[in-house]
């Protein structure tokens, strides 16, 4: 029987999701009067809360986590320096509701439908020259039924006969769709050069719990290795131009159909629509993107990559500005990349956030339309952090209004998108290491224990655009494109662990927690000052 305590907490979160579960007009926004409240003074306050999550511990840190289907994916990890801790992926069930949170591992085994097998290679200029000089019927062995074998798709560096990833730090993961999309790192062979895979993604199949992975095309770029780096995902393109329908021969055909394989209304065949049916992840659709990171020789890179899953091939974007970097933090929102920190070998970076603006090319030939890549629209643009205010004595103090504040440098952090009230969106960066320690992996650096939020434009029509509009139309500002700092409070004000919250951390991994609560974050494992491996939970809420 649950306490009275969590049955308190419960009817409180029921009462305070009934405003948002009925309709109502968006209620105009509070105008401070000059000189109350905190934003007045240019330092404007969020809410949040820390929940620990009760699982066995499974400490580790430059690990990965994804949540598909309220289920949190965590693969690879270490627990000492250089040395990955297993291949398997490891599971949490969610809490939800009154039901607690569980945990249980799974061995790392192949599909037995490699997802390449079910991937169209695309077509490119080299093959659309060949096939315009070969001679059409010259080149046709009629003697022989047996098909050639088709020439190698990718190349064979870096590839071994291994069919599952094996164990690694410092990779990066991304969702698309179910699957889990994994690239890059470090084993303990490669110590401490990134592992080179000739480009391979690997693809975990949460509806299998199986591991597949697809190789570049032959037309493809590949980006270099790397270890230490970031990666989002996007579904697009994924309304893919649709093949027009075989005109018929006969006005009998055309009346016909495909009444002979699936039969007519009055009388179906039993069975005809499961069979053709497909599952449009079988072929493959969505961008996964990686950005910087560690090289070989021990360099560090700015670039930024994106793989085409329907067409397995690489294309590299924009570069970012500023000093190459690993660790950084990067998200994606509206169409938007953001990127926030990283450490250049000298210090921790911070100051400003990074935007590259995406676009979809789409294809319409008045037969037939669709959408083909990801694509950047124009270059990276910056936010820079206003300049430090003068000294309280001076009398120009006085004069200049409080600068907004930003959050200290960082890198090795978190940063995910969370949805507000009235449709309002954030990125929530937390934790992460505030400056190295001088024995590199040998030793934990300091880290940061803050939580901040920044709003990005709203989401179409709702209550938020409304309200931003309306401060607009009197001269008021809006917290959009404004960092706020985060004030957490216990989700369980009788749970200590929730008191204490998740403290200084980094190396750590997270991941949103989507439709399961769509302004939670959560935060796993990580390395503390102590140098310990930490191991546990936490779902952090933005109110």
């Amino acid at each position: 029987m649950e306490s009275f305590t969590k049955l308190k907490r419960r009817g409180n979160d029921l009462f305070s999701s009934l405003p948002h579960n009925l309709p109502s007009m968006p209620h105009l926004p509070h105008l401070q009067r000059p000189g109350g409240g905190s934003s007045s003074v240019g330092h404007p306050t969020m809410k949040g809360t820390w929940q620990h999550i009760s699982i066995p511990p499974l400490p580790r840190s430059s690990h990965s986590i994804d949540i598909v289907a309220g289920n949190a994916y965590i693969f690879g990890g270490e627990v000492e320096p250089r040395k990955p801790v297993d291949n398997d992926m490891h599971v949490i069930v969610l809490p939800s509701s009154s039901a607690s949170a569980d945990y249980f591992a799974i061995k790392a085994r192949p599909s037995q439908t490699p997802f390449a097998d079910r991937t169209p290679a695309p077509i490119t200029e080299e093959d659309e020259t060949e096939a315009q000089l070969k001679d059409p019927l010259s080149d046709i062995d009629l003697t022989s039924a047996e098909a050639a074998e088709p020439a190698p798709s990718t190349s064979d560096k870096g590839k071994g006969k291994s069919e599952v990833p094996c164990a690694r730090v410092g990779h990066a993961t991304a969702v698309i769709g179910s699957r889990i999309f994994l690239f890059g790192g470090r084993s303990a062979e490669s110590a401490a050069e990134p592992l080179d895979e000739g480009g391979r993604v690997w693809v975990f199949e949460t509806k299998t719990s199986t591991w597949s992975h697809l190789d570049p095309h032959r037309s493809s770029p590949v980006p270099p290795a790397r270890s230490f780096f970031a990666a989002v995902a996007t579904d697009k393109p994924r309304d893919f131009a649709i093949k027009p329908l075989r005109r018929a021969a006969s006005w009998k055909e055309w009346a016909e159909g495909d009444s002979a394989s699936v039969g007519i209304p009055q009388r179906p065949i039993p069975g005809s629509v499961a069979a053709t049916a497909a599952d449009e992840e079988d072929a493959g659709f969505g961008t996964f993107l990686v950005h910087g990171g560690c090289t070989a020789g021990g360099a560090r890179t700015g670039d930024l990559w994106a793989f085409d899953v329907r067409s397995a091939t690489w294309k590299e974007l924009p570069a970012a500005p500023g000093p190459p970097r690993g660790g950084a933090a990067l998200a994606l929102a509206k169409g938007r990349l953001y990127r926030f920190g990283g450490y250049d070998g000298q210090a921790e970076i911070g100051g400003r956030l990074d935007v590259l603006e995406l676009a979809l090319d789409e294809f319409d030939d008045r037969v037939s339309k669709g959408e083909i890549g990801v694509s950047a629209r124009g270059g990276w643009q910056t936010l820079l952090a206003p300049p430090p205010p003068p000294p309280p004595g001076d009398d120009a103090a006085k004069l200049i209004p409080a600068a907004d504040v930003w959050p200290g440098g960082r890198s090795v952090a978190s940063l995910e998108l969370v949805l507000g009230g009235g449709g309002r969106e954030y990125l929530v960066l937390m934790l992460g290491e505030q400056s190295p320690s001088p024995d590199g992996h040998a030793a934990a650096g300091h880290f940061w224990s803050d939580v901040w939020a920044f709003q990005i434009p709203p989401v179409g029509m709702t209550a938020a655009s409304v309200t931003d509009a309306f401060l607009h139309a009197v001269g008021r500002k809006t917290g959009e494109g404004r960092w706020s700092s985060v004030a957490p409070t216990p989700y369980d004000e009788d749970s200590e662990l929730d008191i204490q919250g998740p403290g200084p951390r980094g190396w750590l991994a997270s991941a949103p927690l989507g439709d399961l609560e769509e302004n939670a974050v959560l935060v796993f494992g990580g390395l503390s000052e102590s140098n310990t491996r930490l191991g546990d939970g936490w779902i952090f809420r933005l109110e």
